[in-house]
């Protein structure tokens, strides 16, 4: 399990799909100055997939993920585009 203490903000997105899931973590982003993260809980079963994605496109950092606990430690980068 990623520990929540190092986060600074906490998600927890249940079973959330693909659009509402993004959708999700980008408006959390936004109110994170970069290099601040966010500690993403998933259980859709493409979140994993959905969340690299998102982060690659967007330039946040996937700093560790745990996919047995669907948890996803995001940090937001210095260009970051959402």
């Amino acid at each position: 399990m990623l520990p929540s203490s190092h986060a600074d903000k906490v998600l927890d997105l249940g079973e959330e799909g693909c659009g509402q899931l993004v959708m999700s973590i980008m408006l959390a982003m936004q109110q994170l100055a970069p290099g601040q993260t966010l500690l993403v809980t998933a259980h859709d079963s493409a979140a994993t997939g959905d969340i690299a994605a998102w982060c690659r496109m967007t330039g946040t950092i996937l700093c560790h993920s745990d996919i047995a606990k669907q948890q996803f430690l995001l940090e937001k980068g210095p260009n970051e585009a959402c």
